[in-house]
């Protein structure tokens, strides 16, 4: 059985199964975690960052979240980490050019689904939750960086194709991560209901 749950603000302060957020310091060299395990995302890698580690109960404490777990029987496969703009340009995660509204976007910093279990609706379904959160909270823009690839080519980089089925666009105009000239920035509208 698979359920979606919102990363508490216990879990910002004392990490999630088992991984505290400060303590783990990501290495690119690591790839991907090994089959079935997901690392928690590396924007919590930020022992050094103390600044970083205090802004994310500020950030739950103003949007009322952080970001979502997906569990399938019990066992972690997926995770995503969202911020407001003005967050995210503050620690430096690739945003959108092309839109200076940082009040009401919402930026995707990180996507992770088990490799296991990829193609199954998981990535899907933490947008859908964003989605709804975002219009519960007056945000009216997403935004993430994506690889333009075909799906499967993605490898290491967050793939468009969940995004797209969602009115997500991508700016030709934004480079993703400077470091990955096949990143660029996808955005969706949110309908106010």
């Amino acid at each position: 059985m698979r359920t979606i749950r919102a990363i508490t603000k216990r879990q910002i302060l004392e990490g999630i199964d088992g991984h505290p957020f400060a303590e783990v310091e990501w290495n690119p060299t690591w790839g991907n975690p090994p089959p079935g395990q997901l690392i928690p995302c590396n924007m919590f890698g930020i022992s050094k960052r103390k600044y970083q580690y205090a802004m994310w109960t500020e950030v739950f404490d103003e949007v009322g979240g952080i970001g979502f777990l997906t569990y399938e029987d019990g066992k972690l496969v997926g995770q995503m980490i969202f911020l407001p703009k003005k967050y995210a340009r503050r620690i430096g995660l690739p945003t959108s050019r092309t839109n200076e509204n940082l009040e009401s976007t919402m930026v995707i910093g990180c996507l992770v689904v088990v490799r296991e279990h990829l193609n199954e609706g998981i990535a899907s379904a933490m947008i859908r939750e964003l989605m709804s959160l975002c219009r519960n909270h007056g945000f009216r823009r997403i935004e993430t960086s994506v690889d333009v690839r075909p799906p499967g080519k993605a490898e290491g980089n967050t793939s468009f194709f969940p995004f797209r089925k969602f009115g997500f666009t991508i700016d030709e105009t934004s480079q993703g991560w400077e470091s990955r000239p096949e990143t660029r920035m996808c955005s969706c509208h949110i309908l106010q209901v």
